[in-house]
Parts: structure tokens; C-alpha cells; sequence
């Protein structure tokens, strides 16, 4: 009798599993998947995301996520694919051209990148640390006023954190040497040497020093 009730539970479950429709299965997938990616599991939050995607190939959310996890595991054409995808379902996504932008930073795609934190800073929260890697990116493309005015925003910014600042500052300091403003850079890097940043001691300590003595 025993055996007989433990058969029927099984035939149970079994017959509930299966008659789960598509888009529920779908989302066990990705709750799972997001889970994975908290703790870290990357690989294998990929796998339960693609299996979202492919019982629910519209699923915004689960390209988003499977993006975020390929970036972290340095997928990064990978994640700009799945980035690609959640936009073409949601043009209005800002958070998404954020992270699409980071992973075109990531490949040196330097002019997309800035197009996409510009999509990002049109419509989201949280700009500063947007306006801090577009001014990099800026940097790297040779736009050194726009890049000095993205830092600008980030240092004048009531809402930027003292990392974001320092940051700022030290490549603000950094083009400013590069640019012929000398004084200005050697200002700037030692601002951020004085909210903790190491590296604009360094940097500091190698330009500035015959400064001092004037």
C-alpha cells in the first residue's frame, strides 16, 4: 500500500511538472539563473537564462541577465549580443545601454561606448558613474574638452561618491599634464590624492614635485 501511494505521488509531481506551460517553466529558469549570478555561479546562470530564452525566446529580462553574466565571466561580445537583443524588445531600457556601453568600453569600442552612456544619461539615475567611464572613453578618443567636462559634472555633483571624485579628479589631472595645463593638472591629482586615491600620489610625486619648490 505503501508503494502504491509513493507511485502515485511520483505520477503526480510528474504530471504537475509537465503540465507547467512554457512561460512558468521559463521563469523558474531565470529566478534560478539570477540566483547563480548572485552568488557568483556565472557559468551556470548562464545555462538556466538560456533555457529561459529558449522557452520564452521574448523574455526581456533573461537576455538582460545573461548579458550581465557573460560580461562577468569577460564574454563581453557575448554580453553586447544579448544587450542587442533586450533593445531591440525594450528601445527605452536606459539601465541596459549602461551596461552595453561598459561591455563596448571593455572591447575598445570606444565610440559606442560614449553613444550608449549617452543613451544611459538621457534617461536614468545615477549619472555619475556614467559621465566618469564616457569621459574615459572621451579620453581615449582624444576629446579631451568633452572628457574634462564629463568629469566636471562628476565633481561638482552633489550625489557622486568620494571614489567617483578622486577618480574625477585624477584623470581630469592627467589630461590637463597632457594638454600643456600643468598647474591645473597638478591641482586636480593632488584633489584626488587628498580624497585617497594612491595612484594620483604616484602620478603626483612623478610630475609635480618641481611644483613645490616654486
Amino acid at each position: 500500500m505503501k508503494q502504491l501511494a509513493i507511485a502515485v505521488l511520483l505520477l503526480s509531481l510528474f504530471f504537475s511538472a509537465n503540465s507547467q506551460t512554457p512561460g512558468i517553466r521559463a521563469k523558474r529558469y531565470f529566478y534560478s539563473g539570477t540566483e547563480k549570478i548572485s552568488n557568483r555561479n556565472y557559468p551556470e546562470a548562464i545555462i538556466d537564462l538560456s533555457e529561459a530564452i529558449r522557452l520564452n525566446p521574448a523574455f526581456l529580462e533573461a537576455y538582460e541577465n545573461r548579458g550581465v553574466a557573460k560580461y562577468y565571466i569577460n564574454d563581453f561580445r557575448g554580453a553586447i549580443e544579448d544587450y542587442n537583443k533586450a533593445l531591440e524588445i525594450n528601445p527605452n531600457d536606459f539601465n541596459t545601454y549602461g551596461r552595453r556601453g561598459w561591455a563596448e568600453f571593455s572591447i575598445r569600442d570606444y565610440k559606442g561606448a560614449v553613444n550608449d552612456f549617452t543613451r544611459a544619461i538621457s534617461g536614468g539615475n545615477d549619472n555619475e558613474k556614467y559621465y566618469l567611464v564616457r569621459g574615459q572613453a572621451k579620453h581615449q578618443l582624444r576629446d579631451f574638452n568633452g572628457a574634462l567636462t564629463d568629469f566636471e559634472q562628476v565633481t561638482n555633483s552633489i550625489y557622486s561618491t568620494r571614489l567617483q571624485k578622486s577618480q574625477a579628479f585624477y584623470w581630469s589631472g592627467i589630461i590637463k599634464i597632457d594638454t600643456g595645463d600643468k598647474e591645473g593638472g597638478c591641482l586636480d591629482l593632488q584633489k584626488a590624492r587628498k580624497l585617497g586615491l594612491e595612484e594620483a600620489g604616484m602620478v603626483f610625486n612623478v610630475n609635480c614635485i618641481d611644483l613645490m619648490d616654486k
